[in-house]
């Protein structure tokens, strides 16, 4: 019973907060319930919306804003703004937690005023008792709680939206909170983050230009999370660096979330500029990853050919790798959707290098799908701003850095790493044991086939698809009908009762009653011909 009250009066909040924003004119804005151009007002009231309810709708924020199919462009810019800063949490209320999880004797000394403070952890800087510098990461208090019944609020809106907007659909919205709650339930859990930083150090050993902070063990635990401390600087313009040193440092960058995505299908998924540091010997530290994107194998691998496709400037390949990966149905446009490739595509080859942008691309991308009816998974959307964002980090170092031709460059190791896997024993094997065996059933099914032909015994079933049309006109036929005889029916059992002396008011009250029904079925009519 508490737990219902909390998430009305949760509820109630949002929905105020959503009234002072404007969210229904937001709705019309974006395409969930009408059609209204994007001002860039209402994308602004839109964040502020979003921040001032906290956590869960910040980290909702952010990944809209990778989703350049879902909103306008205003509001992508305007939601980019977006940071997961809040004010520090009292060390006092903070320090139990750490002695409870790792002991009230972890350190020789540690920092009251927080390094960094966000909507779900804050960062303190310690020294442990052998000597070495770490940082600490504690879990705010009473933040799972507060998570928990905003996604249970979210979970009920998008329900709604589902139910009543083609559109809400077709955006996958339901999708879209599914991801959420999985991001944000990783980042809640440090002992994830934990390993996830273990794990991204490992995928990026191959480049000695990046490191990460090592995970110091044991002191992981759920709400608590110790790592060696880096020193740097944010990348910036002016980052003190040699040209030249620069210009290798951005390539080597780039080319290495460009091997996450595409090689091992684990990517470190938010290099914003707060999550990667410029280190005093020359080297960038990447930090945070309590959002990491994860690639299935078949995903992984169409992306790899996609992004080369793209950069090799091959229409017809894209297109298709495209429809390989989306869900389609039979309102999807295939044929003017690859025109619309051939036209769009070569936009990004053969322009001044400090205009070519790599999320761009995949952000048209993005556009183009949605405005003809094919639906891409949510995973590309976070491989697009991933990109996109180590595209930002890298053009800070090297302003003339040429996305496309490094995604040329890598097309060729790309292919080799992606035969070599397949080509390795394990997984040649797999990959026949699979295909051998619907070739080895397939003669036993055909002569199944062929003996209930024989014997005339074979059935066909068909499905009808698409039929939400056909329904519609039929309901509405049926509902006017109906209507239209109980007004009739209304008509002659007023005239009967009229001719009553002591209910004539009854008559008059269903003659009355028929004439609105009359009226309204005539305002419907001219108003929506296809409804009642």
């Amino acid at each position: 019973m508490a737990e219902r009250a909390q998430r009305l009066r949760r509820a109630v909040e949002v929905a105020r907060v959503a009234r002072r924003s404007r969210l229904v004119r937001v709705l019309r804005e974006v395409g969930v319930v009408g059609d209204r151009p994007a001002t860039p007002e209402a994308a602004d009231e839109f964040r502020k919306g979003l921040e001032e309810l906290g956590t869960t709708y910040v980290k909702l924020g952010q990944l809209l804003s990778s989703r350049p199919d879902l909103l306008p462009d205003v509001y992508i810019d305007e939601l980019s703004k977006l940071v997961d800063a809040a004010p520090p949490v009292p060390f006092e209320q903070i320090q139990p937690t750490i002695d409870e999880e790792l002991g009230p004797d972890a350190f020789a000394r540690i920092d009251a005023e927080p390094l960094a403070s966000a909507s779900v952890a804050q960062v303190h800087a310690a020294l442990l008792s052998d000597g070495r510098e770490v940082v600490v990461k504690v879990r705010r208090p009473g933040v799972l709680e507060q998570v928990t019944v905003d996604l249970d609020v979210m979970r009920t809106t998008v329900r709604f939206l589902h139910k009543h907007s083609e559109t809400a659909q077709l955006l996958q919205l339901e999708a879209l909170a599914d991801e959420l709650e999985v991001n944000l339930r990783g980042e809640l859990d440090l002992t994830e983050e934990a390993h996830n930083t273990e794990l991204v150090g490992r995928v990026i050993a191959d480049f000695p230009e990046l490191l990460v902070a090592k995970v110091i063990r044991p002191y992981v635990t759920e709400k608590v999370l110790v790592l060696e401390r880096i020193q740097g600087e944010k990348v910036t313009a002016d980052h003190g660096l040699p040209q030249a040193d620069a210009q290798r440092l951005a390539r080597q960058f780039f080319r290495a979330y460009i091997r996450q995505v595409t090689v091992e299908g684990v990517y470190h998924a938010d290099p914003h500029r707060g999550n990667v540091l410029l280190t005093s010997d020359g080297r960038l530290a990447l930090l945070d990853f309590g959002l990491l994107g994860r690639l299935d194998d078949e995903t992984r691998s169409t992306v790899a050919l996609l992004l080369v496709a793209i950069a090799r400037n091959r229409a017809e390949d894209v297109a298709s790798l495209i429809l390989a990966l989306s869900l389609t149905t039979l309102d999807s446009d295939e044929a003017v959707f690859v025109h619309e490739l051939r036209r769009k595509l070569p936009r990004y080859h053969w322009r001044p290098l400090a205009r070519i942008r790599a999320g761009e691309a995949l952000a048209d991308l993005q556009r183009i799908c949605l405005r003809y009816g094919i639906r891409l998974p949510p995973s590309f959307a976070l491989v697009g701003k991933t990109l996109a964002q180590a595209d930002s980090i890298a053009r800070t170092l090297d302003p003339e850095l040429d996305p496309i031709a490094l995604l040329e460059d890598e097309g060729g190791d790309v292919i080799l790493a992606e035969a070599a896997r397949s080509l390795q024993p394990d997984q040649l094997l797999s990959t026949l044991y699979t295909q051998l065996g619907p070739l080895a059933r397939f003669p036993r099914r055909v002569g199944q086939i062929a003996d209930r032909l024989e014997t005339g015994t074979l059935k066909v079933g068909v499905a009808p698809t698409d039929l939400q049309g056909l329904e519609h006109v039929l309901r509405s036929v049926a509902n006017r009908i109906g209507a239209a005889m109980i007004v009739v029916g209304l008509l002659l059992s007023s005239a009967l009762i009229a001719r009553v002396h002591d209910l004539q008011w009854l008559g008059f009250a269903g003659v009355c009653l028929a004439s609105l029904l009359g009226v309204y079925m005539i305002w419907k009519i001219v108003k929506t011909p296809g409804e009642l």
